[in-house]
Formats: C-alpha cells, structure tokens, sequence
C-alpha cells in the first residue's frame, strides 16, 4: 500500500531516499573491491611475469625438457711405452623415475636382489615425489643387462639405465701410490690422477631433449647436442717393466724382513726420468677404500672416524716423496763429494784419517757402527768400510759454513721441483743453529732429513758430472686426437759440484761395490757404483733403523740408479743394508740392465762345466726322454703321458745352463703340471743348497762365497719342477753396514 506524504514515497514503512542511498553504497563497495581485485590481480601478474619471469622460465624449462650429462672419456695413462696404466671403461648407471614406477614394492625387490642391495633404501628412492633417483652408478653392462632381462620378463616400468664410464686400473696394485685413483665421479682423488686433474678430465657435453609430463622423451626434432670433448693422455717416464721388476724385488725383500715398510726408486740419472717408483704395501686403485696395511686390517672395527681417515691417507700415501727420513751413510758420498770439491781432500787414498772406534766431539763420544776400530783410512777406505769417525772428521774439516751452503746447493732442505703430488720438504740446520756435533753427525746423514726422491737425485749429480736435475715423472701429454700438446724435456736445476770430482766420487764408490760393504751388490759382467746404509732413525726407546742401499750403474758411464730402504727391518737377517738390501738391488739391477740390453763391461765364463738344455718341443715324450738324459741330463714328467705324446715344451726353456744332472721338465699340451713349494736355503753351503734343490727337483743357479745370504724366487713360492732357483752367497751380513 502506497501512501503519498509530503511527495515522499514510502514502502512498508521505508524511505524510498533510503534505499537509494543504500543501493549506492552497496554498489560503491562491490566496484573498490573489483578495483582493488583487479589491481591485486595485476600485481599477482606482474609479480609472475616481470620479477619472477626468469625463475619460472627456468622451472618450465626444467619441466618440459630432459638435460642429460654426456660424460667424456677420462685421458688413459701409458707407460713410456705405450702400456695402458689407467684407462676409462664403459660402465652404466640405473635410476628410476618414482612417478612411473607402476608396481613399487616388486620393483624394489627386484633391483635389491639383482644389485645386491638393500630392500628398503630402494623401496624409499621409489616412493619419493622427485622426479628421478639414482639407484646405483658405474654398473658393469653383464649386470645392466640381467636388470634388462628381468624389466622385459616381468614389464617393469620406470626404470632408467644410462650409459657412463668408470676409470680402471688394468694392473690392480702396480704403481698404485704413483698413479692414485678416482672417485665415484671420475674426478681425480690422490696421485697423478689428482695432480693432472685438468688435463686427465676433459670437457663435459650434454643433449637436451623435450620430455612429457611423465618425463619420457618426446619424438620431436628440437633436440640440443653438444658433443663432450675427451681428456688428454699422458705417458709417463715409468717403464712398465721395470716398474715390475722393482715391485717384485721390493715384495720379496718385504717377506724376508719385515719392515714397516719399503720404497725403491729407480731412475736415469742423465736426464732425471723416473724409471720405477714403489711403496709397499700399496692397495687397488680400484677399490681404494679397501685397506691393505695388516695392523689397520685388525683393528679397523676399533677405528674412529679420524682414525679411519689417518689410515687410509697413510696407504695411499707415495712414501717415496711424502716421508723424508735421516738417510744415514749413503749421504757420506755427498759428505766426499764436497770435501773434494772444496780441497780439504786432495789425494782420496792417502791415508789421511784414523778411526779408533768413536770420536769426541763435544762433550759426546759418537761411535763407529763397527765395534773393532778401522784403524788408519783413506777416503776412499772409509767409503769402502762406511766408517763414521772418517766422515765426521771431514765433515768438521769442511766446516758448518762450507758444508750447510753445499746442503742447500743440493737442495736438501727443499722439493725436488718434481711436481709429484704430496712431496715434502726436508730439514736441516742452518750455520746459526749448527753445532759441533751436529756437523759432525751430519758428515754420516744423520740429523736432518730429506725424502728418498731427494736423496736418490742428490746422488745422482755423482753420475752425470755433478749437475742437479728436476725429477721428471711425466714424459708426454697428447689430446685425445693423439697430437702431442706438452713434451717434457730434461730441466737443469743447478751445477753444484765440477765434472772431475763428481767422477772421483764414482770411483770411490764402485770401489765400495767391488771390495766393500756394498759387496752383495755386485752383478756378474758390470761393474757397480754403491753405497750401503743403516740409518738410525729416532733416539733412545723410539730407535728404529732404515736399511739402504743406493747404486750407480754401469760405473764408467751410469745409465741406472736406484735407491732402495727398507724401514725398521724386524727380520732373523738383521737390519744392516749392505746384508739385507745390496743383495737385492744386485739382483734388480741384474735384470734391469739385461732388460735394457746394456753391453757387459767384462764376459764371464758361465758355460764351463754346463749343460745346454735340448730344443725338444715337437718330438715324441719318448724321445724327447732318450735326448734328455743322453745330454747329461735328468727328466721329469707328470704321470700317465703316453710314449707318442706330443712334447709342447720344457722348464727350463731350451737354450738354458744346467748343471750336470740338471732337471727338465717336460711339458704336454692338455696335462696339468703340479707345483711344488720352494725350500728355505738361506744360510746354507753351496754344497747343501744344491743338494736341498736338486731334492725338490728344482735347478739352482749360485754366485758369491760363503753361506746363502738371498734367493729367488723365495722360500714357499709355487714354482714349476725344473725352475732355476737363483742363490747369492755372502758372510751373511757381518761387516756390512
């Protein structure tokens, strides 16, 4: 009902002025919050488009396309010769996409069981939201392919096999500490592999592809590819086998007398070429987490954290440059060195000195190694006879001015400039902190230190007329087009001392071989530079000794040199060098210079009163049986061979020296030849030895006088019947420091 009053309108009681006023309002309200929407909607835009533009077109990005890695190939190491040493492989990697992963707990079950993994570690990768989760890297393709085999039999879906490489080690432990090794991403973790990172790596490629919503690679064209360059190569100075020679003689004299541990460095002097390098124990560098040191082995479980990580750097470490050590009378060559050099020594064999057993310096009486006194010396002698008074008093002569400057000059005190990863500097006093003794005892190589690389280049300049070289461990660097990108040539650090001294001082020490402590080291038909010693290391109840022996050869012209230590030899042997390393720095040299087909210097007479063994491959077993023992000497055979087999070979191989009744084995194609155990003919006669060996039906092959003092192979090696066993005779270690 509508009731006019006043021309107002009203309705039910309510102004109609009222209810446009209202209506405005209402309308008002709802347009400010469009407004203030439609501005809030375009901040929201501005803020995705403009200041989160780039993030978000790196997600979508991210989202629709596949980014895949292209590992390149790792540059392979070779020995000088072209012997792989370390190399890349193709391996595989496995990962799953959790999303596509249809039938998780049997997937999770299958790839446990076939990778040998854990179930729930697996089951939890599956599970996750992300969209890709490694299941386990540098897979072996035989094993890559059972997970193939069992994704088509049982239709397994999302599971990702990728190719990769792996590095790998041909020859397990050889030159170990030298190379180093890889972690799991192919970067380079300790060795060569670690100091020759940039080189050895090369460049990383990769492809980019577009990728569904499920992360398959979509069948389009828009496909990025940009190729991985490989590293380069390098090819070391080593010489592969020398190298192995060097590790087999440094294992037998680590059997024999149990050191904490040995290193051997073999070199050319004339260029500084690093010939062998060895640490023992060393370890895998393919699997380098595995430890080799038996003390560690034992007590690993016990090992914290800190521990664990000491023990491991020490099995890595490349001793031969990390640890420098007190290098005791090989350094008295040096000591001679400079005493020529600066004319406190002007005649090396007159007989300029006397050791009555110790000499006073100070207020120490410091003793020869020798309890009955050498008596009247020469230079020369006292190198021979490794006696201390001599050296310390020509040490003393010289003077703490003359001597410490000479240490210097030879670099003692520092690096090499080698460049090998880990090489320490050593330690020595200056002529502020020297005393008396200290320049005394320093005449010997005791108090101060230096590592063996340093110790063993230092006594090179005595084989290349006095010059100092930089050590080189690297020969060549070629890309992976096989073009020659870096050739390293011989670098002359300094001359210390002249041409004429430095070969009076070779003198002297092939007199040491030929007549003196370093006897044992002679090789038949060469003539021997050396030097023994026994170097004490620490003082009082923490004394410990390093048995060493350096060697120079040939003498008249020196194209090998090798330093060999065994440190805190624990052996029935004792720990003198001349008695336990000179032997076998003969017998390493021995075959090195045949290896090297060095001319001899003099022809020794083996063939007198030896048997040839007969070419008899090819003939019949029975006749080979009549020719054998119709030559003077003794067959033998495995049981059961017929009279019309077919004879393949023997041991020794024809051509060998025999002794009268030398045994031969003959060989059969097909049949298995049993191994027999070395016997332990150490410190007996020539007589017993031969009739020790000949009882095993092994052959033996004697030098020297006196009792066995060495063999090899060793005693409890598994050898063939008929195997030449090589025997040294000696005094058995008396008289050689």
């Amino acid at each position: 009902m509508y009731v006019i009053i006043n021309e107002r309108s009203y309705y039910g009681g309510i102004g109609l002025d009222n209810i446009e006023t209202s209506s405005k309002k209402r309308i008002i309200v709802i347009l400010i919050f469009f407004m203030l929407l439609i501005v809030a909607l375009f901040a929201r835009m501005f803020y995705w488009q403009v200041i989160r533009a780039e993030e978000l077109s790196q997600k979508a990005y991210s989202q629709q396309t596949k980014n895949s890695i292209i590992s390149p190939k790792r540059g392979t190491i070779y020995d000088r010769n072209g012997v792989v040493l370390a190399k890349s492989v193709s391996v595989e990697t496995i990962s799953v996409t959790p999303k596509n992963v249809k039938h998780k707990e049997k997937t999770a079950e299958g790839l446990a069981s076939i990778l040998d993994l854990d179930y729930d570690t697996i089951l939890g990768k599956v599970n996750k939201t992300s969209v890709e989760e490694v299941i386990a890297k540098k897979l072996d393709k035989e094993v890559t392919d059972k997970v193939r085999a069992w994704i088509k039999e049982e239709k397994i879906s999302g599971i990702n096999i990728y190719e990769d490489t792996k590095r790998y080690y041909p020859k397990g432990n050889f030159l170990s500490q030298v190379l180093g090794f890889c972690g799991t991403d192919n970067q380079g973790l300790e060795g060569l592999e670690a100091k020759y990172e940039n080189i050895l790596k090369g460049v990383a490629g990769r492809r980019v592809t577009s990728k569904d919503a499920t992360g398959k690679d979509m069948p389009l064209d828009d496909v990025t590819y940009v190729p991985s360059e490989d590293g380069s190569n390098l090819y070391l100075t080593i010489d592969e086998r020398i190298q192995y020679m060097t590790e087999k003689y440094l294992k037998q004299a680590m059997d024999d007398n149990k050191p904490d541990y040995g290193t051997c460095i073999v070199m050319n002097p004339q260029n500084g070429e690093i010939l062998a390098m060895a640490t023992a124990p060393d370890y895998d560098p393919n699997s380098p987490f595995t430890v080799t040191i038996a003390k560690d082995k034992l007590a690993w479980d016990t090992y914290n954290s800190t521990q664990k990580a000491n023990a491991l750097q020490s099995m890595w470490n490349n001793k031969c440059v990390s640890d420098a050590y007190e290098p005791g009378s090989v350094f008295k060559v040096i000591t001679a060195a400079i005493a020529i050099e600066e004319g406190v020594v002007t005649n090396v064999d007159s007989k300029d000195f006397n050791c009555t057993g110790s000499l006073k310096v100070e207020d120490w009486d410091i003793a020869c190694w020798r309890t009955t006194p050498h008596g009247v010396q020469s230079l020369r002698q006292g190198l021979m006879n490794s006696c201390n008074p001599v050296y310390m008093t020509v040490a003393l002569r010289i003077g703490a001015q003359k001597f410490y400057s000479y240490l210097n000059a030879f670099g003692v005190s520092k690096g090499t400039g080698s460049g090998i990863i880990g090489e320490a500097n050593g330690i020595i006093h200056t002529v502020k902190t020297a005393s008396k003794s200290s320049v005394a005892t320093g005449g010997f190589g005791q108090g101060f230190t230096l590592t063996p690389l340093n110790m063993l280049n230092t006594i090179c300049s005595i084989a290349n007329g006095g010059k100092i070289l930089t050590p080189r461990l690297v020969k060549t660097i070629e890309d992976g087009d096989g073009k020659i990108v870096e050739n390293y040539t011989t670098e002359v650090a300094k001359q210390v001392i002249s041409e004429s001294t430095a070969n009076k001082v070779l003198n002297m020490m092939e007199s040491v071989v030929s007549d003196g402590t370093g006897r044992y080291a002679q090789v038949s038909g060469y003539r021997i530079a050396g030097k023994t010693s026994t170097a004490e290391q620490g003082r009082g109840d923490n004394k410990t000794y390093v048995a060493s022996f350096v060697a120079l050869a040939p003498a008249d012209n020196p194209t090998v040199a090798v330093l060999f230590n065994l440190y805190n030899p624990k052996g029935p042997n004792g720990h003198q060098g001349g008695g336990i390393v000179a032997p076998v720095v003969g017998k390493l040299l021995g075959d090195i210079l045949e290896y090297q087909d060095v001319p001899k210097d003099y022809e020794v007479d083996d063939k007198e009163n030896k048997i040839t063994v007969p070419n008899i491959s090819g003939k019949t077993f029975e006749d080979a049986k009549k020719i054998i023992t119709n030559s003077g000497l003794k067959y033998v055979a495995e049981n059961g061979i017929a009279g019309d087999a077919i004879v393949s070979g023997t041991i020794p191989k024809a051509g060998e020296l025999l002794d009268e009744k030398g045994i031969v084995k003959i060989q059969v194609s097909g049949v298995n030849s049993n191994k027999i155990e070395v016997p332990n003919v150490r410190k007996q006669s020539k007589n017993n030895v031969k009739d020790t060996l000949l009882g095993k039906n092994l052959n033996a092959k004697l030098t020297g006088n006196g009792v066995a003092i060495f063999q090899d192979p060793p005693a409890g090696t598994k050898v063939d019947e008929g195997t030449i066993i090589h025997v040294e005779f000696g005094s058995g270690g008396i008289d050689v420091q």
